[in-house]
């Protein structure tokens, strides 16, 4: 079962209660006897919320990603999706929040991390809030591309999150092939001024450097553009490896499986001791020393490209 924006549009809140937890189950392939649980969850999730909760996040979810601009986390979604993704985070397991804690207790933070499915930023923001750092997970905004808005399910989990949304690099192939360069740029400059202006006021940027999602699983180098968002004094990198988030969500594939995933938080990397591009390399290598081997980059690539 699927729904189209325009559906969302018409939905009283009594019919959104009764209809979303079918769809969302509808994305995840469970064992029979498990479905059930799962709907009864994020129905339960629902079930705290009024009328007048449940229209502004209707309305919300019609309305994101129109723009190039930081979407705050909706409290509704926020409650569904982590409703949605505890079914599939069984045995799933996070190390190293206290680097994270560390670095964002001694200034701006900057998070980088390889990136292998859609579902990367929710599995962070589900390990954190049930990690005893629900504060960090509310701190931290996903700089995101256009794609991550393009349907009402990933609308949805996005709308879980705070994120800021940018144009795709032109040095990509599925940017957006309608806007030219300059274009691109402007947004670009635009999201980088708005992402440091969020980790001075205490926020947490997280960034996929390699720019999309890796189509062989191994990390790629990051684009030479996101050394920009560590040009923040003080600013600290706070290098992050995903392990077998394909697993749970495959790259041709819109549902998703139960996976035990791994998340694993290294050491900060302070700008100031090498400088915006240096210390980038450094959380690159960061990242690699954290994957397991068939995850791990071609020996031949550059760290930044």
């Amino acid at each position: 079962m699927d729904i189209s924006l325009d559906m969302i549009g018409e939905l009283k809140p009594q019919m959104a209660r009764e209809l979303i937890p079918h769809w969302l189950n509808g994305f995840m392939e469970l064992d029979a006897d498990a479905a059930p649980d799962a709907i009864n969850r994020i129905a339960s999730a629902l079930d705290e919320f009024d009328d007048l909760e449940m229209t502004t996040a209707l309305e919300y979810l019609c309305a994101l990603g129109t723009e190039y601009a930081l979407y705050r986390a909706d409290p509704v979604a926020q409650r569904v999706t982590r409703a949605f993704m505890r079914t599939l985070m069984v045995g799933a397991t996070v190390s190293g929040i206290e680097h994270l804690r560390a670095a964002h207790t001694q200034g701006p933070t900057l998070v980088v991390c390889n990136h292998l499915a859609y579902c990367d930023t929710q599995i962070k923001d589900l390990l954190l809030a049930d990690h005893d750092a629900p504060d960090l997970a509310s701190r931290l905004i996903a700089v995101a591309g256009p794609k991550v808005y393009d349907t009402p399910f990933r609308r949805m989990a996005s709308m879980a999150l705070n994120t800021l949304k940018t144009a795709q690099s032109a040095g990509l192939a599925h940017n957006e092939l309608q806007m030219s360069p300059r274009e691109i740029a402007s947004i670009a400059i635009g999201t980088v001024h708005t992402a440091k202006e969020r980790m001075v006021a205490g926020d947490i940027v997280l960034l996929y450097g390699e720019g999309s999602r890796s189509r062989s699983r191994r990390l790629g180098p990051f684009i030479k553009a996101v050394r920009k968002y560590a040009q923040v004094e003080g600013c600290r990198i706070v290098p992050m490896g995903i392990i077998d988030s394909d697993k749970m969500m495959p790259l041709e594939r819109i549902t998703m499986s139960p996976f035990p995933v791994q998340l694993r938080i290294g050491s900060a990397i302070p700008v100031s001791e090498m400088g915006p591009l240096g210390a980038m390399e450094t959380a690159w290598h960061a990242v690699a020393q954290m994957l397991p081997p068939e995850q791990q980059p071609d020996p031949s690539i550059l760290p930044i490209a």
